[in-house]
């Protein structure tokens, strides 16, 4: 059976998914806690281990297992855990070790939403104030490290909607240079690079890229998983319906969060039997990309629900046409303020990146939000 993440909406996710007494017998969701009461999983302590690495503090008792983050929560759920059976007479070890993502030898910590810096150095991006000049990355990579990037993502074509298409060395010609220009002032910052094409991550990384984030998941350049694996970098899986050129015509979804889900598990599949390790993976549902601003209003709401196939989430809503949409059809230049609301949404949710134009305003915002969160 799939594990159900504290942060799902777990009885929808479980009647969408097919699941039934037989699978689940009883769950209780308690502030930041899961209580699972699962019936034939015969591995219980592989379950134990998986929650353990996820970063919970979990117990088990018989077939059911409670997993909590916080000792606050661990105190709040103590009454009822009594009730079902647990000894609760026992100081729990709450110092679990932190869950990381690997990249080129940095560490990046999932226990908290990091900020994703966006760093175009393309003539051409939807918000005219990303574009950055070659000669300019340097200083734009030192500014967003001081005002608290925890990842700078590099990219060379625009995919705003019913663009065109970069030739290859192109591409590679604007983003080299670029990867470099941030190694040399920052070594210590992992850097993503968002692009498609195989070739272009490749000569990326060989630079200095540590993660690849594609936009088409994959599907673009069949080529793409099989890099990932070779180089043993972290990969971000994105949904996207159609192409940039075509993407946003006449977009149309039965159930947004149903159809992404199985395009995710599709995904995860066709990149595990190319090599990509499951801790690699992170996946990002693709704000604007070949949806209804309808349809991304219901993604940024139920983020949460991605986290049901055990891999960190990526929002990217950072000054998108919807937040335009929703104030009125003003421009990139003023969609500030809800971008800001977005991530202020996916700290609260626990989402694990949020890729963002403004790194010191959306960093300070959720750092607010977790400080509250944790207080």
């Amino acid at each position: 059976m799939r594990l159900i993440s504290k942060d799902a909406n777990l009885k929808k996710i479980m009647y969408q998914k097919g699941f039934d007494e037989k699978d689940i017998l009883e769950f209780e969701k308690k502030a930041d806690s899961v209580i699972l009461r699962i019936d034939g999983v015969r591995d219980v302590p592989e379950v134990i281990t998986f929650l353990s690495n996820l970063g919970y503090f979990v117990v088990a008792k018989d077939s059911m297992i409670f997993a909590t983050t916080s000792r606050a929560n661990f105190e709040r759920t103590k009454c009822y855990l009594a009730e079902e059976g647990f000894d609760c007479n026992f100081e729990p070890d709450f110092n679990i070790a932190q869950r990381m993502l690997l990249a080129g030898g940095k560490s990046i910590n999932l226990l908290q939403t990091n900020v994703m810096g966006i760093i175009n150095v393309t003539p051409d991006s939807f918000y005219e104030a990303s574009r950055v000049d070659v000669e300019a990355v340097s200083k734009k990579a030192l500014e967003m490290i001081k005002d608290g990037a925890d990842v700078i993502d590099v990219g060379g074509e625009s995919t705003r909607p019913f663009s065109d298409p970069v030739p290859e060395d192109e591409e590679i010609k604007r983003v080299v240079p670029a990867i470099k220009a941030v190694r040399e002032v920052a070594k210590d910052i992992p850097v993503s690079i968002d692009t498609y094409k195989a070739r272009v991550a490749m000569r990326a990384i060989e630079a200095g890229a540590d993660i690849i984030n594609d936009i088409s998941g994959g599907s673009f350049d069949r080529e793409m998983f099989r890099v990932a694996a070779h180089y043993n970098v972290p990969i971000v899986i994105m949904h996207i319906k159609g192409t940039p050129k075509d993407m946003q015509q006449n977009p149309y979804y039965e159930d947004v969060i149903e159809e992404i889900l199985q395009y995710f598990e599709r995904k995860i599949d066709e990149a595990l039997k190319a090599g990509v390790e499951f801790e690699n993976i992170i996946l990002d549902p693709g704000i604007g990309f070949g949806k209804r601003p309808e349809d991304n209003l219901e993604i940024i709401k139920r983020c949460e629900e991605f986290k049901v196939l055990g891999r960190p989430v990526l929002i990217g809503a950072s000054r998108k046409s919807t937040i335009g949409a929703v104030l009125g059809g003003v421009g990139p230049e003023e969609r500030l303020e809800g971008t800001l609301a977005i991530s202020t949404i996916c700290a609260l949710k626990r989402i694990e990146f949020v890729r963002v134009h403004d790194v010191k305003e959306n960093k300070r915002a959720i750092l607010i939000t977790r400080a509250i969160m944790n207080a």
